[in-house]
């Protein structure tokens, strides 16, 4: 009889390992790599504690997060996007200005803070920028300037994401 309850003991525990790793695996799959939501949080968290400051007479009007492809026909990049939507009664040239040499740190990386206008953007035409810009566009109409103050960049797809590699 001992015999017999160590086999079912040991049969037990390679069970219950074997639900484990196929149950990690499974999250994996269905949600995405752990990483690139750690990653996407750091950036949020060193954008936030950066305490940018904003031109005095703007207006939080939304917080942006993105984290995804460049397109929807997969990409082997994850893009990794904070920023917030604001609106003041300032030129571009003077919003441009109020951001300018602002850096966001990002492990070893220091981004620069940009600024997106509804009808001006020279980046790459490339999700989440475009999705922005459409928003931006869509905002009624009005003598404050709105615009999107980001800080952004990409990495590889380790093994499998289909938040970014549709």
């Amino acid at each position: 009889m001992g015999r017999l309850s160590r086999t079912l003991t040991l049969g037990l525990g390679v069970g219950a390992t074997l639900v484990v790793v196929l149950g990690v695996l499974f999250f994996w799959f269905a949600h995405g790599e752990p990483i690139h939501d750690g990653n996407v949080w750091l950036l949020e968290r060193n954008f936030y504690a950066k305490e940018v400051s904003h031109p005095n007479s703007s207006v939080l009007l939304e917080k942006k997060k993105y984290l995804g492809g460049k397109s929807t026909h997969g990409d082997p990049w994850c893009v990794y996007a904070v920023g917030e939507m604001r609106s003041a009664p300032l030129s571009k040239e003077d919003i441009r200005e109020t951001y300018q040499g602002i850096v966001v740190g990002f492990w070893k990386e220091r981004l620069p803070l940009q600024v997106l206008f509804a009808d001006e953007y020279d980046g790459p035409q490339v999700m989440p920028y475009v999705n922005w810009q459409d928003e931006l566009r869509g905002m009624p109409a009005s003598e404050h300037t709105v615009y999107v103050v980001y800080a952004s960049t990409e990495r590889p797809i380790l093994l499998i994401d289909l938040r970014c590699d549709d």
